[in-house]
């Protein structure tokens, strides 16, 4: 909400000092057109709208002074909503991001441990194989150790499930 508040206030800021250097750029336009029109030529008809009061804004210049500021005010409107829906999603993103990142670990992590139990199962029985008499009570003991690190990392990935994706996430 901080960056919507600077992005307004920014925006506001251009469009008021765009409204008195067009302002200024206007005066000052009419005051040379004074100036143009006040110096007397030899060759020309006097101009019949001099006795007329300049000083009044033509309607059209009013009209035109609306719609800018209608513009203006629906071009800043417009940045709000779609830095607030950028935001959203943006947010949205970022959750899912460590969401996943939390699950991925925890599961790798599990896997890992039933790997090296896997590693020491085939080492114990490789070893035994080797040499033998086979002793049966120590590479069943090195099979429930496998089997119980692999019924842990299977519990371990059920509780840290996936989040959804993102495309059911962030609507």
């Amino acid at each position: 909400m901080h960056e919507l508040w600077i992005y307004a206030v920014e925006s506001a800021g251009w469009a008021l000092l765009g409204f008195i250097v067009g302002y200024l750029v206007g005066r000052a336009m009419r005051d040379v057109h004074h100036m143009a029109t006040a110096i007397p030529t030899e060759n020309t008809d006097p101009d019949p709208r001099r006795g007329q009061d300049r000083s009044r804004v033509p309607p059209g210049q009013v009209v035109l002074g609306v719609v800018i500021l209608l513009l203006g005010g629906l071009t800043v409107t417009q940045g709000i909503i779609s830095h607030s829906a950028t935001r959203r999603v943006a947010d949205c993103q970022a959750t899912y991001n460590n969401s996943f990142a939390d699950a991925l670990d925890a599961r790798s992590n599990a896997t890992a441990d039933a790997q090296a139990a896997l590693d020491e199962l085939l080492k114990t029985v490789s070893g035994h194989l080797g040499q033998p008499p086979v002793p049966l009570d120590q590479v069943r003991a090195a099979i429930d150790h496998y089997l119980i690190e692999r019924a842990r990392a299977n519990a371990t990935r059920d509780q840290h499930p996936y989040p959804p994706p993102p495309r059911d996430l962030c609507h």
